[in-house]
């Protein structure tokens, strides 16, 4: 059997145990089993590693220039695996990785707080999360604005790609279209939660909509308020004043505590939304034909002829990139030839300009996509 392969190298760092076990639990999460996934290091990397397998490398730097297992680097180099230099200062980088790494952006590990950020990193490189990092941010004007372009600053700064509905829609854009597209193809949704919040039209039926699609939800609860219970998929976080610099901004700690929460949730969000799809999917195809559910959480549907079909649920809006990085993922784990690979989708609030770039993709591309609700018109033509 083919795992993921997860290689820990360099120093010795005492936040290692913590990184591997916020790593097992998202695996968990996201449906695999502990045994889906290879830890390996010095003391096993000669006899475990398999060059053939999804890899990423966690290469530990110090400030002291004593780089240990460079021969393990320089193979992993040599393989064209993915390999994330791990630093306690990026102030000191320079000085702290081997040369052959000094043309990678490092990743600054100081605390505990920087544990979800890095294990995200880890799963993207896996491609168990996809890459793009989007979030959607929900308030109501009168009451958070100021904080909420605080969040949009922030999050923005440390990777994510953030909807703000004053800062994110271009002029001439629809403006309620754009919204929901935005929303569908979003991760999580942070929801300032403030006394008025449901009191709103909009906030009311945007919270709605993330509920609909099973989109993980942080609640900010704001202080003197209470969790908003429509909310099915969310992880509250109550606001103190002591969170607060003054009335109109959080705290730089308290903003730090969000983005591991986002951290935390998006797994668990991506993976609700995605095993919804493969339910609904396999539920559909059982009725005609065989359909077997691999462990890397991609589908196999066995037509009349004895042929085979993959199909590759996908969380959000598909894009070129989305169909390249699926095609590579089945190559890696699977050395059988499939008659066609299809990308799973659901369409509804995507935008229609959207939807016929990705029918012109399908013109183009060996890979091709299948709509969530046409699952029934797709069966009778393979």
């Amino acid at each position: 059997m083919i795992k993921y392969q997860v290689i820990l190298i360099g120093d010795k760092n005492p936040l290692i145990d913590n990184i591997l076990d916020v790593l097992f639990f998202h695996i968990a999460e996201l449906g695999l089993n502990k045994e889906s996934t290879l830890v390996i290091d010095e003391s096993n990397f000669h006899v475990a590693y398999k060059k053939n397998s999804p890899t990423f490398c966690l290469y530990f730097g110090n400030t002291v220039g004593d780089f240990k297992n460079l021969d393990i680097l320089d193979a992993l180099i040599k393989d064209a695996m993915l390999v994330l230099p791990v630093v306690t200062d990026l102030a000191k980088c320079a000085a702290s990785i081997p040369e052959s790494l000094k043309n990678i952006n490092a990743f600054p590990l100081s605390s505990l707080n920087e544990v979800e950020k890095l294990v995200a990193c880890i799963l993207e490189g896996l491609s168990l999360l996809r890459l793009s990092r989007r979030l959607f941010i929900s308030y109501k004007r009168d009451e958070s604005t100021a904080v909420a372009i605080q969040l949009f600053e922030q999050l923005e700064k440390n990777g994510f790609d953030v909807f703000l509905d004053t800062h994110s829609i271009r002029p001439s854009e629809p403006f309620q279209e754009e919204l929901w597209h935005r929303m569908a193809d979003t991760d999580v949704v942070v929801l300032l939660n403030t006394k008025g919040f449901l009191n709103s039209n909009w906030t009311t039926e945007e919270l709605a909509k993330a509920n609909s699609m099973s989109i993980g939800i942080l609640q900010l609860i704001f202080p003197d308020h209470t969790l908003e219970r429509e909310a099915e998929i969310s992880i509250p976080f109550q606001l103190t004043d002591s969170d607060f610099l003054d009335s109109r901004r959080l705290k730089d700690e308290t903003i730090k505590m969000v983005i591991a929460q986002v951290e935390s949730l998006r797994a668990r969000s991506l993976a609700a939304r995605r095993d919804n799809m493969i339910t609904e999917f396999i539920s559909s195809v059982r009725k005609k034909l065989k359909v077997d559910l691999q462990s890397e959480k991609f589908m196999i549907v066995i037509d009349s002829n004895e042929k085979e079909h993959i199909v590759i649920p996908t969380v959000g809006v598909p894009q070129a990139f989305t169909y390249n990085q699926s095609v590579e993922l089945v190559y890696q784990i699977k050395s059988r030839e499939a008659v066609d690979i299809y990308l799973l989708y659901d369409h509804r609030n995507i935008r229609e300009k959207w939807l016929k770039h990705l029918e012109w993709l399908d013109n183009y591309l060996p890979i091709k996509s299948i709509k969530i609700v046409e699952v029934e018109q797709w069966l009778m033509k393979i």
